[in-house]
């Protein structure tokens, strides 16, 4: 039996040291691995390295893209995690997660004395563990050429859209959808709840009985071009991509209590333990420039959260007429409190009750 634990011993000695060196050896790949950045694919991530990284005085090798939807990168985060590595430097994160990632010891306490251009964001912006960098403006898109031929108002809430006359014209967000939140949020408050009591929007969501429901926005692009669907609940960004195609889009932005439409941030954290602090504060601080903000905004569709990028914006008649662009605009528009919104039983209670 000694033997047996001397021998038991050794082994987890060897086993230990093991573990120790794959951790240092993993830790040594992580500090001579190039600056990652976890973003969204496609479009936004060809804006984040021209409008943003484009700005950056880089030294050696380009950043690297780890791409995929805030979910999906969180879970890499939380894997790699486990095994000791840092699969990522910085990564863009949802509204929703921020609750859950400053509990999570996951990314780094903001130190805002080394992000200067912080200054210009507002205060709500600066939270303790990200940074708040654009949003987009949710509201409702519409056809406003259909909506006068057939003699429908503009609308100006979210129930203007059970008008009998556009039955089988009107799509809505579902839950894999950003949009989706502030929707069913408003919904909920017309309907007397609010985000810890969202049952009342289930019911409201039947009664409008949209025609679909898009989990993709471009195929709502493509059925809004055609004419198909005349109304949504939707974001600005997509309504300005459509106008300058020459589709007859109008928004219009629901009242939230006392507030007028809704933001939707997109924000930037920094994983815990990165050897590329430097370059991860760099970039969130280009980030928040007015040029990145002007030109990131443009490309994208979102608001930037600096005014001087909003000022870059409303150049274009295109985003004055559909955008609401002004610093009083802004502090007024709605924000959910993620903090009191139970987005898995919201999944689970809309997959069980809404009538497709």
């Amino acid at each position: 039996m000694a033997d047996l634990s001397r021998r038991t011993l050794v082994k987890a000695a060897v086993g230990a040291a093991a573990g120790v060196a794959s951790a240092r050896m993993a830790r040594a790949a992580d500090a001579a691995a190039a600056f990652r950045i976890a973003t969204w694919g496609g479009s936004w991530r060809d804006s984040v390295a021209k409008s943003i990284v484009g700005g950056m005085d880089l030294r050696g090798a380009p950043p690297d893209y780890v791409l995929g939807n805030p979910d999906d990168n969180l879970a890499k985060l939380i894997a790699a995690h486990r095994g000791g590595q840092i699969p990522f430097d910085v990564m863009e994160c949802n509204p929703d997660q921020i609750p859950a990632l400053t509990r999570s010891g996951l990314f780094e306490t903001v130190d805002y004395g080394k992000l200067p251009n912080a200054a210009a964001i507002p205060d709500w912006a600066r939270e303790q563990c990200v940074v708040c960098t654009v949003s987009t403006e949710d509201g409702i898109a519409y056809n406003e050429e259909k909506f006068r031929q057939s003699g429908i108002a503009p609308p100006t809430s979210y129930l203007d859209l059970k008008n009998p006359l556009l039955a089988g014209k009107l799509a809505f967000p579902d839950v894999s959808n950003a949009q989706h939140w502030n929707a069913v949020v408003g919904l909920a408050m017309l309907g007397g709840g609010s985000e810890s009591d969202m049952l009342p929007a289930l019911k409201l969501v039947n009664e409008l009985k949209p025609a679909y429901f898009f989990a993709a926005s471009t195929d709502l692009a493509t059925r809004f071009g055609s004419g198909e669907i005349w109304a949504a609940p939707w974001q600005v960004g997509w309504a300005v991509r459509l106008k300058r195609a020459g589709a007859p889009v109008a928004m219009a932005y629901p009242k939230f209590g006392d507030k007028v439409g809704a933001l939707y941030t997109i924000s930037v954290g920094i994983v815990k333990g990165t050897p590329r602090e430097s370059e991860a504060y760099a970039f969130i601080n280009e980030y928040l420039s007015t040029a990145a903000q002007g030109a990131h905004g443009a490309a994208t569709g979102t608001l930037p959260l600096n005014p001087g990028g909003r000022s870059v914006l409303a150049q274009d008649p295109v985003n004055t007429g559909l955008m609401i662009l002004s610093d009083q605009g802004l502090n007024d528009m709605f924000q959910i409190d993620w903090s009191r919104l139970d987005t898995r039983q919201w999944r689970e209670a809309w997959n069980r009750g809404i009538n497709r």
